[in-house]
């Protein structure tokens, strides 16, 4: 189903649209927590380690479709709020050339580079195989990752949000289900931690398939006027449009992986059970800010359609709702996590393993701390997302690198002194001082609008007279 975003309740179109994105995104999370909890009971907290170690890495392929995907995203948004569907559709068909372009460069960058960035990560010589094995395979399956995001992006811009959703159900109960089959003994063949990285590699090669045909079909049901341009394979000034957009959200998204990296680099000289417990609560973390960036993209779909249609009004309608649409969302996850945070961590672990409650401790002290400050982080999302949808790229960037680059700089600052405390507060404050250079970027922006409105209402003025 194709929605139009600039009709109706702002309150509501976001709330309908938002939410299957949401969910979707709730059970992705849910496969990434799936696939830990099976890494850890069943192969053991070294097994957990050694994928916890390769998934800043493998973060950093799905930065990159995610970035890539919104800048396309906005652009389809836009002809599509304009009812301008044959460039809509050209806009779609140029942004899979990209990425298939991008897919094969990525995939051999990372064949080649795998051992010395697991090296520059100071990864534990017992696990080093293990990690090096599964990065490699789930390297191989990269183009699967990009280009099912890149048509979800299509579907998500053209107001679409179920789909996405029916997708990744599909895509999550399916890697749970070869999880298991490729690690438990009496249910299938035990291959180890590859097993994980092969499930995931099947499970998203099949609905990258189904994507890409279900997205082929719902474009020809779509029907453009005939005077309008005839539908290409490429465009360039698209390109350059996407580009324009899909650069400065690609640096945003890979932002998060690589200052993972670093402060990963750090983590890893604490020891497994260290390891195994900050990434499994990094994990249930991410759950949380996933939700919040999923909003983030719907607010962006949002403002792109209005402005497209030249509706500014109903995009600062649509930003108050979202507020405190993530506001509400982030009080329950405060919740859940501060109630429930040694028993979210312990799912990771058998509880006969000798570094459980080691790892328990650790995963427990971040959650505590980070997790009252996640409406910080979701109202600097949506802020974000308006950002992007606007088109105002700089100023996005700007309050992006800002909440990152400070994260590290306190990693590394604070563990010498207070260890894995350290890193734990680092968080916090990167949020709090991030979302401070956002609010001032955005009432940049909305002063830049305002001014360029009362210019545009000047220049009509003298022409009537």
């Amino acid at each position: 189903m194709v929605k139009d975003l600039t009709v109706g309740s702002p309150a509501k179109s976001l709330i309908k649209f938002s939410l299957p994105l949401i969910i979707a995104t709730i059970f992705q999370q849910l496969y990434n927590l799936a696939d830990s909890i099976i890494a850890g009971n069943v192969l053991g907290v070294d097994a957990l380690s050694a994928t916890s170690v390769s998934f800043p890495v493998t973060m950093v392929y799905v930065a990159i479709a995610l970035g890539g995907s919104a800048g396309a995203s906005v652009v389809i948004a836009r002809h599509m709020g304009a009812k301008e569907y044959s460039k809509m559709k050209t806009a779609v068909f140029t942004s899979m050339t990209i990425t298939l372009v991008l897919s094969a460069v990525l995939m051999l960058m990372g064949e080649l580079l795998c051992n010395p960035i697991l090296r520059a990560l100071n990864t534990e010589e017992k696990i080093f195989d293990s990690s090096a094995s599964y990065l490699k395979i789930y390297t191989f399956g990269v183009a699967f990752v990009l280009l099912y995001n890149a048509a979800t992006a299509a579907f998500t811009a053209m107001g679409d949000s179920r789909t996405p959703l029916i997708l990744l159900i599909f895509s999550s109960v399916l890697n749970v289900a070869l999880d298991l089959i490729f690690t438990v003994d009496s249910v299938g063949i035990r291959l180890d931690v590859d097993g994980l990285a092969w499930a995931t590699f099947i499970a998203q090669g099949l609905a990258c398939i189904a994507s890409l045909i279900w997205l082929f079909i719902r474009l020809r049901k779509i029907r453009h006027s005939a005077d309008e341009p005839r539908v290409r394979p490429f465009s360039l000034p698209i390109a350059l449009s996407i580009c324009r957009i899909a650069i400065p959200s690609v640096v945003q998204q890979l932002f998060i992986p690589v200052g993972q990296m670093f402060v990963q680099s750090i983590i890893n000289g604490f020891g497994s059970a260290v390891i195994a417990g900050y990434n499994s609560a990094v994990k249930i973390n991410t759950l949380c800010i996933a939700c919040n960036n999923m909003m983030s993209n719907a607010v962006s779909s949002f403002t792109a359609q209005n402005l497209g249609a030249d509706k500014p009004e109903r995009v600062r309608k649509g930003l108050r709702s979202a507020v405190l649409i993530v506001a509400v969302m982030d009080i329950f996850f405060i919740i859940i996590s501060l109630s429930l945070s040694r028993y979210l961590i312990g799912l990771f672990a058998d509880n006969s393993d000798a570094q459980f409650e080691a790892m328990v401790a650790a995963g427990k002290q971040f959650l505590v701390i980070t997790s009252p400050f996640y409406i910080v982080i979701g109202v600097k999302l949506v802020l974000d997302g308006t950002l992007r949808g606007s088109g105002k790229m700089l100023l996005f960037m700007i309050g992006t690198v800002t909440d990152l680059v400070i994260r590290v700089i306190f990693s590394f600052a604070l563990s010498p002194s207070l260890g894995f405390l350290g890193i734990c507060w680092s968080y916090p404050i990167g949020w709090a001082l991030g979302i401070s250079a956002t609010i001032a970027c955005f009432i940049i922006a909305f002063k830049q609008v305002r001014r360029r409105r009362s210019d545009d209402k000047l220049n009509h003025n003298e022409i009537s007279k």
